[in-house]
């Protein structure tokens, strides 16, 4: 396990200013001290390799990565789109997509000397987290809210977690902040507020699911991704620039962002990523009343468009995918129920080749 000779710095995607290889959980430093917390984006030096860069290499593993991108026809036909694809990542060890982005995080903390890493969160980035920081033999310090669903608590304890309740999101973001800056440990997700993307090095570990799609697909019109705070958004993103840069491709898929309630069209609407907008959602995995600059950067480099999908649409979507035999997660079958809304407002139609991000496998809830 070694950092990627190739890495030559991380370049902010507010200011364009660029700052040496190193750990930014905070992001940009003259942006956040401008009080605009802002992502970094890794940079490589070129190399004739055909493979996408990561900062990591031989990271610790559980296996992740490489998930069916299934065909679904019948779907396609339904929803009036010419292709449909289905990009199942809760065929992922701990049966989400968090498990790509912590093995390249963890894996940094090991290889930054660190002996523990800290987190908020009360569902699959706190288990991923939990497992690969198992296999890493680091300890791991998780902030949950106090109505974390009880099969994502358990499964974080079963790996050794420790666990700290809080009332609401927001609240676990200044101790996970105190043990990252007072007590050594490492930063497995955001903790400001405003938030920024979580550790670049982490989002980095999704960039390879933009080849994936590639070799099983081609290159989609229109890729519809569930979104929180972005990272998995961000990370695909990365990896389709990375393709066109390369020559491989020769134009990049819109990418559209689901949500279970309106907070990036606010955004755009007002070019400010760092407000918040409540909502009320069983969609839990991309609830909060915050967002990101990242998100929003995916949806200006791209031409894509967010969407808001009501719980009870995703429930159908859910109902849906379980008669083709895919147990989802309520958040990812929100991505189903977003191909209607977008072919309602002619964003996608017949020709369209559509692949939807299911992003966990439902096991816990």
């Amino acid at each position: 396990m070694q950092m990627n000779p190739r890495l030559s710095g991380l370049r902010c995607i507010r200011c364009d200013s660029l700052w040496p290889p190193a750990d930014y959980p905070e992001g940009c430093p003259s942006c956040l001290e401008a009080g605009h917390p802002a992502s970094l984006e890794c940079c490589y030096e070129p190399s004739a390799a055909p493979s996408i860069p990561l900062p990591v290499l031989d990271p610790v593993t559980l296996g992740e990565g490489a998930t069916p991108c299934l065909a679904a026809p019948a779907l396609a036909q339904a929803e009036g789109v010419g292709q449909l694809w289905l990009k199942c990542e809760g065929a992922n060890p701990t049966g989400s997509h968090k498990d790509r982005m912590a093995a390249q995080l963890v894996s940094r903390a090991r290889l930054a000397g660190a002996t523990r890493l800290a987190a908020a969160s009360s569902g699959n980035a706190g288990v991923s987290l939990a497992a690969y920081c198992a296999a890493a033999r680091l300890d791991a310090d998780i902030a949950i809210m106090r109505d974390c669903p009880p099969l994502q608590r358990e499964a974080m304890q079963r790996f050794g977690a420790r666990l700290r309740a809080f009332e609401d999101s927001l609240s676990r973001w200044p101790y996970v902040a105190d043990l990252c800056r007072n007590h050594g440990a490492f930063a497995g997700t955001n903790y400001l507020n405003p938030p920024v993307g979580t550790h670049a090095y982490g989002v980095e570990g999704y960039k390879p699911i933009a080849q994936e799609i590639l070799d099983a697909c081609g290159v989609p019109t229109d890729i519809v991704v569930p979104v929180a705070r972005g990272d998995l958004f961000w990370g695909i993103f990365l990896g389709w620039q990375h393709l066109l840069q390369a020559g491989l491709i020769d134009r990049l898929p819109r990418m559209h962002a689901v949500e279970p309630y309106a907070r990036l069209s606010r955004a755009r609407a007002t070019g400010d990523a760092r407000k918040t907008w409540e909502g009320v959602t069983d969609q839990y995995s991309i609830a909060g009343s915050t967002c990101t600059l990242q998100s929003l950067e995916v949806l200006s480099r791209s031409g894509g468009s967010p969407v808001e999908i009501s719980d009870a649409a995703a429930a159908q979507a859910q109902q849906r995918l379980e008669r083709v035999g895919l147990a989802t997660e309520l958040s990812s079958a929100a991505a189903l129920a977003a191909v209607s809304r977008l072919r309602r407002s002619g964003l996608v139609d017949a020709e369209s080749s559509v692949v939807l991000l299911l992003t966990s496998d439902g096991r816990r809830g």
